[in-house]
């Protein structure tokens, strides 16, 4: 019954609008010659129309707002709970495991970081075979580290 409240006027207004939009298509489809007049009467059916739809969406655009969020948009709005483990230690911890997996990524990236974290030159653990240093031998150059300090 709502709905009906709200498509009266809309519906009382286009039909104004059309009778005015006639009024001023028919002299023109009148005096225009005739290969134009399909055009003229085109033109003012889709005059009509977008005006009909830009007020049909306005109504439903109303509508929804009224009618409030759905019960999706209410999950995807509510804040999540933070992670268990900040993004910080996961990635430290992902580059611990690419170390230990590879002696590249171990001498281009974690060496130069702990380095860094140095005021004196540090002693590099021994090579593997491709791989990176073990857990232990990164332990001993962390202990060295926290020597220092």
């Amino acid at each position: 019954m709502s709905g009906d409240r709200l498509l009266a006027p809309i519906a009382i207004r286009c039909a104004a609008l059309g009778g005015i939009v006639l009024l001023a298509a028919v002299p023109v489809y009148v005096f225009v010659e005739a290969p134009w007049r399909p055009l003229v009467a085109r033109l003012a059916v889709a005059f009509v129309l977008g005006v009909v739809l830009l007020q049909l969406r306005g109504v439903v655009a109303a509508r929804l707002a009224r009618a409030g969020a759905s019960p999706l948009e209410d999950e995807l709005a509510r804040p999540g709970s933070p992670p268990a483990v900040p993004l910080r230690f996961e990635e430290l911890i992902d580059d611990v495991r690419a170390t230990r997996r590879s002696r590249g990524h171990f001498e281009r990236i974690m060496w130069p970081r702990l380095t860094a974290l140095a005021s004196r030159p540090l002693v590099g653990p021994p090579a593997r075979l491709g791989r990176g240093p073990t857990l232990g031998d990164l332990r001993r150059v962390i202990a060295d580290i926290e020597r220092e300090r």
